[in-house]
């Protein structure tokens, strides 16, 4: 919101927890997108997770038109400018995520300088999923809209925690939505 003057919401729709495998099988469409690869931290800086951020093509470039103040559908291609906004908006959510995790479950997550990339969606997420992937690893995914008045940015925010944190964050989660702590 406030890189870009205006209110900005930012919808959940849709969360699944799904095999590591098959995380690449619920981002739709598969097609060019925007990546943005951070690595977690938990809050003793030991590496704790990875989160992928997903945008497709069409509404990374409606989101860097928004987050540079231009009309949207001027942007044509991602030069340097735009992935600098790009990922200082990535910085902003993943940032908000962890703080959020940390109030809510007391799981901190802190995010390091994200990482970015241009692909096949699919591609880009089944890549991760092979070079950190562990046996049973799993994924949330979170499909994500972020709205303001005119406008909806649609993207994928996939959290593949280590599994241990994981089971926590689901413990927790149940404990949370049942009434436990």
């Amino acid at each position: 919101s406030m890189m870009i003057g205006q209110e900005v919401a930012m919808n959940v729709p849709d969360l699944e927890v799904v095999p590591l495998t098959s995380v690449s099988c619920f981002i739709e469409p598969d097609g060019p997108a925007v990546g943005l690869y951070f690595r977690l931290l938990d809050g003793s800086s030991r590496p704790d997770g990875h989160v992928y951020l997903v945008f497709p093509r069409d509404n990374a470039l409606m989101l860097a038109d928004l987050l540079l103040t231009r009309k949207v559908g001027a942007t044509r291609e991602i030069t340097s400018e735009e992935r600098s906004a790009l990922m200082e908006v990535g910085n902003v959510l993943v940032s908000s995520f962890g703080d959020a995790s940390a109030e809510l479950l007391g799981v901190p997550m802190l995010p390091s300088t994200p990482t970015y990339r241009f692909g096949m969606a699919r591609r880009m997420i089944d890549g991760l999923a092979r070079s950190i992937g562990a046996p049973g690893s799993r994924a949330i995914i979170f499909k994500t809209a972020l709205t303001d008045a005119a406008h909806q940015v649609l993207g994928y925010f996939v959290l593949l925690p280590e599994p241990g944190t994981l089971d926590r964050i689901l413990e927790l989660l149940e404990a949370k939505t049942h009434g436990g702590q």
